[in-house]
């Protein structure tokens, strides 16, 4: 359809822009052979009419050009008003003294005056058209580095988010194995500290369960939304684009779930 609408738009203007060409022509023939019956040498007759009816042409640019940068389109539409009867006044004049030569006279003047407003008009909508679609493309590049950037954000402060968690669990750790060396000690007991590698041992424990948490959680939301976005999905478990990639990745190289035609589907559902 849209092929089709530029086919006859082009045809369109081409139509109008040789109905321009001819009435400009015919004018311009008149025009100047008055300009020879009343005197003006055949080499530079051909001035009158090319200042008369290329000013109309000229000023009709003129509002073309006022109306795109939304300027006062007054003055410019006064002289091609003014041009235009001018061209016809003259044209009349130049045929014999009948009724309909003088009809057919005024014709094409008129002729020229419309067709050309018409050129004008239809480049008009199509650079509005033009202005248009560069300000949604505009708009839509604007949008998509806005959200590239606020996926960084996301991102960073989930690893924040991650690392002060890690950190605070540790601490709270540390603070109750405190709590139960100080009371041993009281009651006389001695406690051996516990290693560095229990401590880490335990640390990457609860990594592993917070992660196999994110994974129950992603493949509830799939069998949902099995055609759900990487954004969507990002959003629903509260974790970065990139960490929900990796934890996809890493369930689809387990065969838990599967990409098809409709989206993601799940292979094994694992109970929490």
């Amino acid at each position: 359809m849209q092929r089709i609408n530029h086919l006859i738009s082009l045809l369109s203007g081409l139509l109008v822009l040789f109905l321009a060409g001819s009435a400009f022509f015919l004018s311009f023939e008149s025009l100047k052979d008055l300009a020879v019956q009343i005197g003006v040498a055949q080499e530079i007759a051909w001035l009158y009419p090319a200042i008369i009816d290329g000013a109309i042409i000229v000023f009709s640019l003129s509002v073309l050009r006022a109306n795109l940068v939304q300027e006062r389109t007054m003055y410019p539409w006064v002289l091609v008003s003014v041009f235009t009867l001018l061209s016809v006044v003259l044209n009349i004049i130049h045929a014999q003294q009948e009724l309909l030569a003088q009809f057919l006279a005024a014709i094409p003047p008129v002729a020229l005056f419309l067709s050309f407003e018409l050129l004008l008009a239809q480049l008009k909508e199509t650079a509005v058209r033009l202005e248009t679609q560069n300000s949604l493309d505009e708009i839509v590049r604007e949008i998509r580095k806005r959200e590239s950037e606020l996926d960084g954000i996301v991102r960073d402060r989930t690893e924040n988010i991650e690392k002060l968690e890690g950190e605070i669990g540790r601490l709270v750790e540390q603070k109750g194995q405190l709590k139960s060396d100080i009371k041993n000690h009281s009651n006389g007991k001695t406690v051996s500290k516990p290693s560095e590698s229990d401590t880490i041992g335990r640390a990457r424990q609860q990594r592993t369960t917070k992660k196999q948490e994110v994974m129950q959680e992603l493949l509830k939301i799939i069998r949902t939304k099995p055609d759900a976005t990487l954004s969507e999905l990002a959003v629903e478990i509260g974790r970065s684009k990139s960490t929900i990639g990796g934890y996809l990745s890493e369930m689809q190289a387990a065969k838990r779930i599967e990409k098809g035609e409709s989206g993601w589907e799940v292979v094994e559902d694992v109970s929490a």
